[in-house]
């Protein structure tokens, strides 16, 4: 099986260069953000089953810089992994940067702790929710907030994005079936092209979905969704991708 690794196209490489926007500020504002950070979520779901019926799983990714001393890194990692009610981190050596990392659950949802100190007393963290069952999708609306707050209150200037992925069995190549999802698409969301990636298996298009606060700039542009489409060779069926700003997980 030949598995397709590719990641957020038009040049998006790199999480933390991304450039995702947000007006988090005070807590009026923060409430508000955190509303429409739920909507969007919601809005991602109900694509979801509207494009691939059943999905398979669905990724929420909450990343940002901390600035502190090295001498304050891993109090400040363990106090935001107890805020969250996860086991306590632990320290690795990753790429030659210490690294605090938990791998647990949430409310059964499995999560992804990553706290990697980087140079100039700054750390990135990024911290993975993943939910594979309609049980686990139930409670990442609640989830997402929790956690987005909870990194903020930490001194994390955390933003979000989320994927959503599953199969759909229309035997068809890659371009008819994104050009079936494109259908659907405008018919709930005001979606605007913008970038477009395709190669013998793949299409990966970018949109402006004007309706949507998460954003990403790309160029001289904003994108705010993307979806991408991938035949598997294997199973004969079409792998959908939908991501808010953009996929940020192999598709």
């Amino acid at each position: 099986m030949k598995k397709a690794v590719k990641w957020a196209a038009f040049g998006l490489i790199g999480v933390a260069a991304l450039g995702f926007t947000g007006f988090y500020a005070g807590s009026g504002l923060a409430k508000m953000q955190a509303g429409y950070e739920q909507n969007e979520l919601r809005t991602l779901l109900d694509l979801g089953h509207r494009m691939v019926g059943e999905p398979e799983r669905v990724v929420i990714k909450w990343q940002g810089t901390w600035e502190g001393s090295a001498e304050q890194t891993e109090a400040a990692a363990q106090k935001l992994s107890r805020s969250l009610q996860l086991p306590s981190v632990t320290e690795v050596k990753e790429n030659g940067h210490t690294t605090y990392r938990v791998i647990g659950q949430k409310d059964t949802v499995p999560v992804r702790f990553n706290w990697q100190e980087m140079p100039g007393g700054q750390s990135y963290v990024i911290i993975q929710l993943e939910a594979s069952t309609p049980g686990q999708w139930s409670l990442l609306s609640d989830l997402q907030a929790e956690f987005g707050n909870k990194m903020r209150e930490a001194g994390i200037d955390a933003k979000w994005n989320a994927a959503l992925q599953g199969n759909v069995d229309d035997r068809l190549k890659a371009a008819e079936t994104m050009e079936r999802i494109e259908g659907k698409l405008t018919d709930c969301l005001d979606a605007v092209p913008k970038e477009t990636y395709n190669d013998a298996t793949t299409v990966s298009n970018a949109y402006q979905v004007p309706s949507l606060m998460s954003r990403v700039r790309s160029g001289d542009t904003w994108l705010n969704m993307q979806v991408a489409v991938h035949e598997d060779d294997e199973s004969g069926k079409n792998r959908v991708t939908i991501g808010l700003p953009v996929i940020t997980i192999e598709y």
